[in-house]
């Protein structure tokens, strides 16, 4: 008598092929964040760089699930804090940014409509980029405001517009 149990070869291989998937959407979410790093434009008023990284990430859940963006979020981090070099400071100036990475792909998704879930999106990294960044610097919340998220704004405009077309042709 066989055990109900047992998994068939073609069950292992289905298994195996959807770990491999999954792992492959979490790595690809961690390289698009590396990535938009690098596309970084240093401002001479904060210490918060203009980045592609935001698009990243509230782009990838319309590809990727808002899981697995999540995660692949959560291995950017995870690397980051380990050594790799991917930030400037591990707990510098933008890591309130990198930990609302990992909440955004939720908020994106929380909506039936794509664009408010991305405007959601963009404003969960801002709002704790800039919760940290007034910790980090010791100031008010005010002044992290206004070098944290203000600046920003017109360049969220446009990666939110980028990342909702992008959405419009994932659907």
């Amino acid at each position: 008598m066989m055990n109900q149990h047992a998994l068939t070869t073609h069950e292992l291989r289905s298994d195996a092929a959807a770990l491999t998937q999954a792992l492959m959407a979490v790595v690809a979410v961690a390289g698009a964040l590396t990535v938009g790093a690098y596309a970084r434009i240093p401002l001479p008023f904060t210490p918060v760089p203009l980045t592609l990284q935001t698009f990243a990430i509230i782009a990838a859940p319309f590809f990727v699930g808002r899981s697995y963006a999540a995660m692949g979020a959560g291995l950017y981090l995870a690397l980051g804090l380990a050594g790799v070099p991917l930030f400037t400071m591990a707990l510098g100036p933008t890591f309130g940014y990198i930990i609302g990475f990992m909440a955004a792909p939720f908020a994106v998704m929380a909506f039936r409509r794509p664009l408010a879930g991305i405007i959601a999106g963009s404003a969960v990294i801002l709002a704790l980029g800039a919760g940290w960044l007034a910790f980090w610097t010791g100031g008010s919340l005010t002044a992290a405001l206004m070098i944290g998220v203000l600046p920003f704004l017109p360049g969220d405009i446009l990666k939110a517009a980028a990342a909702y077309a992008v959405a419009k042709r994932a659907a």
